[in-house]
């Protein structure tokens, strides 16, 4: 005889399932939980096997397998958007025959309303088309794995500017995307940096899991850590300030219809141009994006960002042929000296 809340065997299968995705119960625990006779959840439970992947821990509790529950998701038209505008930049950003991505997205659409399920199907389909990278794949399959499981790594990695590759422990914390690219990161204490370094995963040439687990740190605060990024660099201090000059006209505008970094700061200019200003935990990270903008904008600070890029555009005069004039004397001649000295 049921006891307490009175509520309906359809609210209460709801209820159940709902539980049952987030860890395991046995019949009394469950009983207790809704106030209802053991014999109830008991029939309620063998009904709900009939429609959910259940599996039994033992001694004698039950949960859903949330690895092979197909969601019952219903989204709004609004809600629904938002998903699809991140899945449909996953898609164009897939360089390779990705089947989980395809999988993932293919689950998503079922979610979705028309026009925006037939969108991302008929995309997925041609990211099955691209080259395979079995390896890659792989590679990606261990990592993310390992980050469920808590279990150390052995990768062999390249870093960009390396001769040769590395070989690191790391314990993988976090997989974090790039804010300004489509590359993805594992964020992991390395045996061999002795600190939580980012490790791009193009990079990671080779994988091995061990049998090792790792405790995630107490004090491990993503956060805290990814607050004055960029992209994905940690910085090895207190950010910097970097300010930057934009020039009246479209760039003042383009910069101002973003939030680029959570600390931004624009302060309008007299001119109608603007001085855009954050706190950055490594400005090299930014060096791609300012020079993306050209001679619309100038870097104010710090200096060494801005010698930066006065040495590149030196490099780029030249690679463009700005070299001394072998023009006949007093004839009207541009050097590169006389643009940017010596």
């Amino acid at each position: 005889m049921t006891r307490g809340r009175g509520l309906s065997r359809a609210e209460r299968l709801t209820e159940m399932k709902r539980l049952y995705v987030q860890r395991a119960f046995s019949d009394a625990e469950m009983a207790e939980r809704l106030k209802v006779d053991r014999t109830t959840v008991y029939r309620d439970r063998i009904a709900l096997e009939q429609e959910y992947p259940f599996i039994e821990e033992p001694p004698g509790r039950y949960r859903i397998d949330r690895n092979r529950l197909i969601s019952e998701i219903r989204l709004n038209p609004h809600e629904a958007l938002f998903l699809y505008l991140p899945a449909r930049r996953l898609l164009r950003q897939t360089r390779f025959a990705n089947q989980h991505v395809v999988n993932a997205v293919e689950k998503l659409a079922a979610c979705l309303q028309q026009p925006m399920t037939e969108r991302l199907l008929r995309l997925s389909t041609e990211v099955l088309k691209q080259q395979h990278y079995q390896k890659r794949l792989s590679i990606l399959e261990q990592i993310t794995i390992a980050w469920i499981d808590q279990r150390k790594l052995r990768i062999t990695y390249r870093a960009l500017r390396a001769r040769r590759p590395l070989i690191h422990t790391i314990c993988p914390y976090l997989i974090e995307p790039a804010l300004w690219s489509d590359s993805a990161y594992v964020i992991a204490y390395s045996d061999v940096a002795k600190d939580i370094v980012p490790f791009k995963l193009e990079r990671i040439e080779d994988v091995v899991t061990t049998l090792e687990q790792f405790d995630l740190p107490s004090d491990f605060d993503e956060q805290r850590l990814l607050r004055h990024t960029w992209g994905i660099w940690l910085g090895d201090g207190e950010p910097v300030t970097v300010t930057l000059r934009f020039l009246p006209g479209e760039a003042a505008r383009r910069v101002q219809e973003t939030v680029w970094h959570p600390s931004q700061q624009i302060t309008l200019l007299e001119d109608g141009g603007c001085e855009w200003q954050a706190q950055v935990a490594d400005w090299r990270e930014m060096v791609p994006w300012v020079r993306g903008w050209g001679a619309s904008v100038e870097v104010i600070e710090p200096l060494e960002f801005r010698e930066t890029l006065i040495g590149e555009a030196k490099a780029l005069a030249e690679r463009y042929g700005w070299r001394v004039s072998s023009g006949s004397a007093g004839s009207a001649s541009t050097t590169l000296q006389d643009f940017f000295g010596e």
